[in-house]
């Protein structure tokens, strides 16, 4: 029972430091108007000033494409908004950066529909990487793969 306490006592203690590690950010929507989402950031000091950017990443009849998202600021400190611009045709995936590298990205994947399906935090990448991997199958072979 003592050696519980203790693990318990050092989870306690150490979990601050885990979740110390930055800035991240969640994607979520469609609202109900099914074109508005809403990207929220997490640990964030209100003194901090973020430089957010987001692009659409998707295949769409075999070949690549990028949309540039505007972010709007809410009123909350560290929410922003933004209203569908890509195609509703396609495999899409949003990649989202709180600043300039290396700040971590949130990409998250679309479904069919365009609701998030999932949201994944990756470090020291912007993201275009994990969605060339993650799109790759819906490309036809041989076309331009860049992002």
């Amino acid at each position: 029972m003592q050696r519980w306490f203790i693990a318990l006592a050092l989870f306690v203690s150490l979990a601050p430091a885990a979740f110390a590690g930055g800035i991240s950010a969640r994607i979520e929507g469609p609202d109900s108007d099914g074109v508005t989402y809403t990207a929220r950031t997490y640990s964030c000091n209100k003194d901090v000033v973020l430089d957010p950017w987001a692009i659409a990443e998707g295949v769409v009849d075999g070949k690549r494409q990028s949309v540039l998202i505007r972010l709007k600021p809410t009123s909350e400190h560290g929410v922003y908004r933004f209203t569908r611009t890509w195609p509703t045709e396609g495999r899409w995936m949003i990649r989202l950066s709180l600043g300039h590298p290396p700040a971590a990205a949130t990409v998250a994947t679309l479904r069919a529909d365009g609701t998030v399906q999932d949201n994944q935090l990756y470090f020291k990448s912007d993201g275009s990487k994990e969605c060339q991997k993650a799109l790759k199958p819906a490309m036809k072979p041989g076309s331009d793969d860049d992002c």
